[in-house]
């Protein structure tokens, strides 16, 4: 018996569980918790430890699908996965949302942080949504790929598609499977589907141009965070240091966070630490300073001690895509 597993990772929303219950043949495991923070402006729910589901090739060959939680608060899970459960996985599906307002930052982000079961394996990139927004295109993502030294086929798909799904995992075993019947499996798969209507998921979503991978700091994204329990202010500066917004008062702790961001590029350049985005100050009262930094632009958020500096980097993280 061939026994293949496939992991799925991803962001939030990017259709990790809807791409495993859509190929599964038998009822999946999946953990999907009601959404209590800005994610529930893009979907109701969010996975909180995996999914799991399986896929019957053959009486000689199963296909195990394992899916990650989108968010880094969860990393637990991405460790016990990629480490453990599915460590000895034929391949790596990276689900990226076209919609989101970086989705470049999304793909560089996972590589990075499963670098240790993506090296040596196969890597498919699979888009989704790009019904409604066609940029960044097969091409840009190409290039990002080299960039970054990976080899990976790039799928633009409908994670509710059973067929789009098969092409995937055919991509996957290509190589390390006996299994032969693909073209079979995606006709029945098709005609399964010929009477189901798929209309645009999220078409009722307002969703900008793309604008490229340079951060934006929307009003929007100010408004969220300053409606977060505990976030007293913000401040933030663009590349060059000037300020671009502020709720804060006086112009010290607004001049602080332009010299931190500064600071933090050069030690994450200069030194063994890597990439650093973001740094946490306490002061001598009862506050916290998150400061992330994107190419020099940076964004200070005064926050009280009882308000999780890790919570505050996921929603800064989440706004920065859907706000």
């Amino acid at each position: 018996m061939e026994n293949h597993k496939v992991l799925f990772i991803g962001p939030v929303g990017s259709g990790k569980t809807t791409a495993i219950r859509s190929i599964s043949d038998i009822d999946c495991l999946d953990t999907e918790a009601q959404v209590s923070d800005v994610t529930g402006r893009r979907k109701q729910t969010t996975t909180v430890a995996m999914d799991y589901g399986r896929l019957t090739l053959s009486e000689e060959s199963r296909v195990h699908l394992y899916g990650t939680p989108g968010q880094a608060r969860f990393r637990f899970m991405w460790e016990l996965l990629s480490e453990e459960i599915a460590k000895d996985c034929a391949g790596v599906v990276m689900m990226i949302d076209n919609t989101r307002n970086y989705p470049m930052r999304d793909l560089k982000y996972y590589a990075r942080e499963f670098a240790n079961v993506i090296d040596g394996k196969r890597l498919v990139i699979a888009v989704t949504r790009s019904d409604l927004r066609a940029r960044p295109s097969t091409e840009e993502y190409y290039g990002l790929l080299k960039e970054l030294g990976k080899e990976a086929a790039v799928c633009f798909i409908d994670g509710r598609r059973k067929s789009d799904l098969l092409s995937l995992v055919e991509l996957i075993l290509e190589g390390q499977s006996d299994y032969s019947e693909w073209a079979t499996l995606k006709r029945l798969a098709e005609a399964e589907q010929k009477d189901m209507e798929f209309t645009s998921n999220g078409a009722e979503l307002e969703i900008d141009e793309y604008q490229g991978e340079q951060v934006v700091i929307k009003e929007s994204v100010v408004n969220g965070l300053l409606n977060i329990e505990g976030v007293q202010g913000l401040a933030a500066t663009d590349a060059n240091g000037d300020l671009v917004t502020s709720s804060l008062e006086g112009s010290q702790l607004e001049n602080f966070i332009a010299l931190v961001s500064g600071i933090v590029q050069d030690q994450g350049e200069n030194s063994s630490l890597g990439q650093v985005n973001n740094v946490v100050f306490r002061d001598r009262h009862e506050n916290n300073l998150s400061v992330f930094v994107w190419e020099g632009m940076a964004l200070g958020v005064v926050s009280s001690r009882k308000t999780s500096t890790r919570m505050i980097r996921q929603q800064v993280n989440d706004l920065l895509q859907w706000g």
